[in-house]
């Protein structure tokens, strides 16, 4: 017999994977990493005065005093940069969420990474209406586009321009499809962005859907000419899956 907890999963969305996961990871790794310079040089400097110094004390002292005030400011520094990650990641897990509610016809992967593939997938959502590559953004402040690009209150690009991001992770899954047999998928990108000013709630800016997290439920429940075929969800489901298993 069926519990009521289990009838009540049924209901919605088949959810796989750890959102923000790798952010989490990534953030750690670039904070922290002159941390280990700063270890060498201390490791240099302990050689240099013990057992047989060839380093007179007073060197010795300014060094590690040099050495105490570089690794203050690195701490510092990686700690906002940590962050910066980590409200990344929270973005990841809100979005997670939400994409959790939708009905049984959906399927979630979250925080995926295609074997010998070089993109980090936030979200990838196998939907009636084809497949959805999304990327999250939990960026403060507000962002506009000017001829396809997005660009910041100062006119510029980010460093990492966020519509070439998720156009890359579409094109690495397409091909990845493609050679699993999955051809002439409908697979769309979608740029969703979390506590950001946009010109507008929901548009596309050169191929990219751009949405605030509240329409993203909208985006992947709109219907299309031709749906995909149940057959062919289940299909790239099971494709997925292997990555994961």
């Amino acid at each position: 017999m069926e519990t009521p907890k289990e009838s009540l999963s049924v209901n919605y969305a088949r959810v796989y994977g750890s959102p923000g996961e790798a952010p989490r990871v990534l953030g750690l790794l670039r904070a922290f990493w002159p941390l280990l310079v700063i270890c060498l040089v201390t490791g240099y400097l302990l050689r240099a005065w013990f057992p047989k110094p060839y380093l007179s004390v007073s060197t010795v002292g300014v060094l590690f005093f040099l050495v105490a005030v570089a690794t203050a400011l690195l701490l510092a520094w990686g700690d906002r940069r940590l962050g910066h990650f980590l409200k990344g990641a929270k973005g990841e897990e809100w979005v997670a969420h939400e994409l959790a509610f939708l009905s049984s016809d959906y399927t979630v992967f979250n925080g995926l990474r295609l074997r010998g593939g070089k993109q980090n997938f936030d979200h990838i959502i196998v939907a009636p209406a084809g497949v959805f590559v999304v990327e999250t953004k939990n960026w403060r402040g507000a962002v506009g586009f000017k001829d396809g690009k997005l660009v910041l209150p100062d006119g510029k690009e980010p460093s990492r321009p966020p519509l070439k991001q998720v156009k890359a992770a579409t094109a690495e899954l397409v091909s990845y499809m493609d050679d699993a047999g999955c051809g002439d998928l409908p697979v769309y990108s979608v740029l969703c962005f979390l506590g950001t000013e946009l010109p507008e709630e929901l548009m596309n800016v050169n191929g990219v859907v751009v949405c605030k997290g509240e329409k993203l439920a909208d985006v992947l429940q709109e219907t299309f000419d031709e749906p995909m075929a149940a057959s062919m969800r289940d299909k790239v489901v099971g494709e997925l899956r292997k990555v994961i298993e």
